[in-house]
């Protein structure tokens, strides 16, 4: 598991010299990459189009691998959104095992302003006054889908030199500024090397496509172009794509549908433009 650094500032100082980043094509596909793979015993990607029972998506949404990837380098909520635009950047996401969910019913506080909090200490206006929920008051079940012991690879690019050089920086050293989580808080994550030479930046190599290729991670906005195969399933989910700031918090910008299955898929190159990144063929996104 990745050692948090608590003898550095966020973002990093000047330990460590500021490369060049790569450039991402006009087709999406970056001229170098960080991989890596992300575990966790639990995560739970919560959908937005759910409210009672909460889901979770199968796929980490791209703007959650953006925070996950900002929180490990060290910059602050709001200030990555740029980072990860879609012009500047490009992101492929692989499911490493099966996925597999269990429901576990859990029981929490309200937390509604005017129903379920107390609060305590001063008026509020020149002395400080707590909410907090009633803990005498009745607990609310919720039932939360959550992904069992996921695992993900993700290759990433960037045009911004120094996010490129701290996030490259902290992977080689096993090191991060907020501790990674796999969608909640409590379910902290890991980073490992996709090989055993523990490197963890490659340059994509164009794969001959003809009439069809395959392609190991998740085919983003890509859905027409699946060679249906006999005895291969797969599923499609909407997820959050970009972000922008937002009258003092955050909006959703677009949306991207991923498709992916248990193995590999062959798709028909026509919009997707699949590269292979040491002996792993991605869609970047």
């Amino acid at each position: 598991m990745a050692k948090r650094d608590t003898a550095s500032q966020a973002p990093i100082g000047d330990e460590i010299d500021v490369g060049s980043a790569p450039s991402v094509d006009g087709d999406g596909v970056p001229s170098k990459c960080l991989s890596f793979v992300l575990r966790s015993d639990w995560g739970h990607f919560r959908r937005i189009d759910r409210t009672v029972t909460k889901q979770t998506y199968r796929i980490p949404p791209r703007t959650t691998v953006a925070g996950l990837l900002a929180a490990i380098a060290g910059v602050s909520r709001d200030g990555y959104y740029d980072i990860f635009a879609p012009e500047s950047s490009a992101v492929a996401i692989t499911p490493v095992s099966p996925i597999r969910t269990v429901t576990q019913p859990t029981l929490g506080l309200g937390t509604h302003p005017g129903e379920t909090m107390d609060s305590k200490g001063g008026s509020g206006k020149k002395t400080i006054r707590v909410k907090y929920p009633d803990s005498t008051d009745n607990r609310q079940i919720h039932s939360y889908e959550l992904l069992v012991e996921p695992a993900y690879r993700i290759d990433v690019a960037v045009e911004d030199d120094r996010f490129y050089s701290v996030l490259k920086h902290r992977l080689e050293t096993d090191t991060s500024f907020y501790p990674p989580s796999m969608g909640l808080s409590e379910f902290l994550a890991w980073t490992e090397p996709i090989d055993e030479e523990n490197r963890f930046e490659y340059r994509p190599e164009s794969v001959e496509t003809g009439e069809s290729v395959r392609v190991d991670s998740t085919v983003p906005d890509g859905i027409d172009e699946i060679v249906p195969q006999a005895g291969v399933a797969y599923d499609v989910e909407r997820v959050p794509g970009y972000m922008e700031a937002h009258e003092g918090g955050r909006r959703t910008t677009g949306f991207i549908d991923y498709a992916f299955a248990s193995g590999s898929l062959q798709i028909r190159s026509e919009t997707v433009s699949p590269v292979d990144v040491n002996g792993h063929v991605v869609a970047f996104e």
